[in-house]
């Protein structure tokens, strides 16, 4: 349903129809145990479909954060595992002002009872995401930073990748997937891939883990996706924590930002500010293997 597929262009409408996300891609001069964990280690981590097929977090005894673009297919009444403990989806809540693209893709689980033996992960609520190192989970398509997502298989297998925040937005954090040559790549250099939109991104501040980001798309104008030096987008969550809060408290919100994504609208010097595509463009897209992925 969500795993990775090869966009279908049609030119006479100038049309992409994205990919899937996310699971782990990883350096390959690094033995891929390093990167696998154990799922009972992180029990505040939910799959909402089968394995490698979207996860949310628990933030609050009775509340899942996740993408709008995972919980936009999952539906009431549906059986969720959280720890040794099973709930049902009690409401599902969209950021009101997400339409199915990548700016305000977020979106509030609220679980029929709450779960109270697992230790709810606390929202990132500071502003100084850039230069840190972060740690992101996913399951799904697994592959190397030199066979991207395209040479990627899925085992469904739990992994931990760490990288670093170059740049945000007021809706993402953006990555980098730095080859080994590079100082910037990190001991368990990582990004997304298909299979596994909504994961973690856990950013450490005086020992504790906190939710920093959320699972999103990827993208790269000259290698494919999760190849070396490709982009990762992940959900801002500090830019909607007021909305989150407002959702678990139980009143309507718009809170969030005020506008688009630059990273979404133009991630390409040949992308207009809107995201329109001329044709020239997209004939360049073609030509590099250009493609988004979502979950």
């Amino acid at each position: 349903m969500r795993i990775s597929t090869a966009a279908v262009i049609a030119l006479t409408t100038f049309i992409f129809s994205p990919s899937d996300a996310h699971a782990i891609i990883t350096r390959h001069d690094v033995d891929d145990a390093e990167y696998i964990v154990d799922g009972a280690d992180y029990p505040a981590l939910v799959n909402l479909f089968e394995p490698g097929d979207c996860l949310a977090t628990l933030v609050h005894p009775s509340y899942l954060l996740t993408v709008a673009h995972c919980a936009a297919d999952l539906e009431t009444g549906a059986s969720l595992s959280i720890g040794d403990e099973t709930r049902a989806v009690s409401t599902i809540t969209l950021h009101p002002r997400w339409n199915d693209g990548d700016a305000f893709d977020i979106a509030l689980i609220r679980l029929d009872t709450p779960v109270l033996s697992v230790q709810p992960i606390p929202l990132y609520r500071a502003e100084d995401e850039v230069g840190s190192e972060i740690e992101l989970l996913g399951r799904g398509l697994h592959g190397t930073g030199e066979q991207g997502e395209s040479g990627a298989t899925d085992d469904a297998l739990l992994r931990r990748a760490t990288n670093t925040v170059d740049s945000v937005d007021d809706h993402f954090l953006r990555l980098t997937f730095d080859p080994p040559t590079r100082e910037a790549s990190t001991m368990l250099e990582g990004v997304g891939a298909g299979g596994d939109s909504g994961g973690p991104v856990f950013l450490r501040r005086e020992g504790i883990d906190y939710l920093a980001g959320l699972n999103s798309w990827g993208d790269s104008c000259d290698v494919d996706v999760a190849k070396y030096k490709a982009n990762d987008y992940q959900v801002r969550v500090s830019q909607f924590v007021a909305w989150v809060d407002a959702g678990i408290a139980g009143r309507d919100s718009e809170d969030g930002p005020s506008g688009g994504s630059r990273f979404a609208n133009a991630e390409c010097s040949f992308c207009s500010v809107d995201g329109q595509r001329s044709g020239f463009g997209l004939l360049m897209l073609l030509a590099l293997g250009w493609r988004r992925r979502r979950g």
